[in-house]
């Protein structure tokens, strides 16, 4: 148990850093297109992310609760909101199954990235 534990806290500290990393990048959305190497980065935050929150669950079963409950909430709204705005990529998965996908993706992925700044903060912050 001690080795998922390590493994959930360097992912948590991966995401604290990649996370705002990518926001401010991201910011650039508002001037001009991302580039794909962009989304591809994304969605391997995404990525991170979900293992983070299936490592945390493994751990809840084991009976390891983190001191705040939001913790888990935040955890998924992270993991969730990143998965989806790395779909946003013109072509993707997710701006293919929109039926009006914007002009501007690029926009929502700033803003969106913005808003996963501050769930990050909050998972981290809850989870100590």
């Amino acid at each position: 148990m001690a080795l998922l534990l390590q493994a959930h806290a360097l992912l948590g500290l991966l995401l604290l850093a990649l996370v705002p990393l990518l926001a401010l990048l991201g910011l650039l959305g508002f001037f001009r297109p991302l580039p794909s190497r962009f989304y591809a980065a994304l969605r391997l935050a995404a990525w991170v992310a979900i293992g983070q929150v299936a490592l945390g669950f493994l751990l809840f079963f084991q009976g390891l609760r983190p001191k705040d409950g939001l913790h888990l909430l935040y955890g998924l709204l992270l993991a969730a909101g990143l998965h989806y705005l790395g779909g946003l990529e013109p072509g993707a998965w997710f701006y293919r199954g929109l039926k009006d996908p914007p002009k501007r993706p690029e926009v929502y992925v700033a803003v969106g990235l913005l808003f996963a700044v501050g769930l990050v903060l909050r998972v981290y912050l809850t989870g100590r």
